[in-house]
């Protein structure tokens, strides 16, 4: 059985961050697949550990920033150990998940809900090919996924569309919704084409001119 690999969004950074030095090294375009496995096996741990240095680090100075003001308030001093408390009981969740967010991290999402009665029928090599023309990387999420290459938090799964995992097509349901993050290159253009091509919505005739050459084309029915 295949270990199921779990990763926070920064972990996802540096992965994209590594992909694109391997790259550099190189001189080609090294696959998501390659490099997480090479993050993974030879960097992971030292990058976590440096993480977690660099994250306490950054508590003890939003731990001081809040002592400050709370003594400030009051009057006196309130002491070290009754700041750090307070602090975490108030803010330390949400400094964790706006720290580990995907828009901290530099990621892109978009939510496409499929709104056709029949469903969806999304061609996977199409976002590939959108992936490319605007020299970004695209994962989608939906329920029940069958590939993937990772998952968030232990939760949800992420499929790279570039990936080798990748099948051609993904099936959903009608009222199912589909999740889309992208980073680098023009990621927003290529999250609004994406979505445009799930939803089957006609495309931007300026995005639809830039794609030309690109874009995969439908097969003819006969």
């Amino acid at each position: 059985m295949i270990k199921e690999i779990d990763l926070i969004p920064s972990e996802l950074r540096a992965i994209e961050d590594h992909k694109h030095f391997l790259s550099e090294r190189e001189g080609r375009e090294v696959s998501f697949d390659e490099a997480m496995i090479d993050f993974i096996d030879n960097y992971e741990v030292d990058f976590l550990c440096k993480k977690q240095v660099e994250d306490n680090q950054e508590q003890r100075q939003e731990i001081q920033k809040y002592k400050w003001i709370e003594s400030e308030k009051e009057g006196h001093d309130i002491g070290s150990t009754k700041a750090a408390m307070e602090w975490i009981e108030k803010y330390g969740c949400i400094w964790r998940e706006e720290r580990e967010s995907l828009e901290k991290n530099g990621f892109t999402g978009q939510i496409v809900d499929i709104n056709n009665r029949f469903g969806a029928h999304i061609d996977i090599t199409k976002l590939a090919a959108i992936a490319r023309t605007f020299n970004c990387d695209i994962y989608i999420h939906k329920s029940k996924m069958k590939h993937f290459n990772f998952k968030l938090f232990g939760k949800k799964e992420y499929l790279n569309v570039k990936s080798i995992l990748s099948p051609n097509f993904l099936e959903a349901v009608h009222g199912e919704s589909i999740e889309l993050i992208a980073t680098g290159g023009r990621a927003r253009d290529a999250l609004e084409m994406s979505s445009r091509l799930i939803s089957k919505l006609p495309l931007d005739p300026h995005q639809e001119v830039a794609y030309q050459g690109s874009y995969p084309s439908e097969p003819q029915d006969t």
